[in-house]
């Protein structure tokens, strides 16, 4: 088969969360989710309330993805980390979510990586730092593993890749696990629209090409994305299906 023939996983991320800009509703998450899934994506990230503490929080994204799998119990749905500093303080959602029976996928970016942000003077003096050590990511795999769970791992810089890889040729990943390669654009996350000294590679074909040759043989899908960015509006979303990838869409 053709690459470009290969069906197309569409990703879809909701709820943006930008400085200054309203939270959405539970109800909001359920009904944008599955307007997403019914216009045919068939992954749906979310986000949640950050200002609630750790049992709201957990209960809100199981209310989230409960509703959702009512309507399509198939898709594949996953909120991002809560509020914490170690790895598992972020991720205290997992079990209770496995617990309530709504886990169907989890998060994970190994490696750390800088995300800048600008000074008065224009100049990237100041960043916030996201990601986990490969300790941590070889903890979040572990628990994936024990409960057969497929992990969305997040590439940020090419250096992950090295970690993924070693991880795939290991048979690490759980069946339907997927490579989720972030490109950057030009705005920062969070805030609307302010130009941003961002992570990692270009949504460009050639900087496509560098990530497919460093997992060349690993027999996993890929999908891209554009962070501080429109991937639709960029050359990339189209190269990216003709080598056979997937796209996320969204915020």
């Amino acid at each position: 088969m053709n690459p470009s023939e290969k069906p197309l996983v569409i990703e879809a991320a909701i709820t943006p969360l930008r400085r200054g800009a309203p939270i959405k509703e539970v109800a909001e998450n359920i009904h944008e989710g599955k307007e997403c899934l019914a216009a045919g994506a068939g992954i749906v990230h979310h986000h949640h309330d950050f200002r609630k503490d750790r049992e709201g929080a957990i209960q809100e994204m199981i209310d989230i993805e409960a509703a959702i799998l009512e309507a399509y119990p198939h898709a594949l749905l996953y909120g991002d980390y809560i509020r914490g500093t170690a790895i598992w303080e972020k991720n205290a959602h997992l079990q209770p979510m496995q617990d309530a029976g709504v886990l169907r996928m989890l998060a994970l970016d190994p490696g750390l990586t800088l995300f800048g942000r600008m000074d008065e003077n224009g100049l990237p003096s100041d960043s916030v730092t996201g990601g986990a050590t490969f300790a941590e990511a070889h903890s979040v795999v572990e628990f994936a593993r024990k409960h057969d769970k497929p992990v969305s791992v997040g590439v940020y810089e090419p250096g992950n890749l090295r970690w993924i890889r070693a991880y795939a040729q290991a048979g690490m990943f759980p069946k339907g696990s997927i490579i989720k390669l972030y490109f950057a654009g030009p705005y920062s996350m969070g805030f609307d629209k302010v130009r941003a000294v961002n992570f990692g590679l270009d949504p460009t074909p050639a900087s496509l090409d560098v990530y497919l040759s460093m997992i060349e043989g690993v027999d996993m899908p890929f999908i891209v994305s554009c962070q501080g960015g429109v991937l639709l509006e960029t050359p990339l979303a189209r190269y990216a299906l003709e080598r056979g990838g997937h796209l996320r869409v969204g915020i």
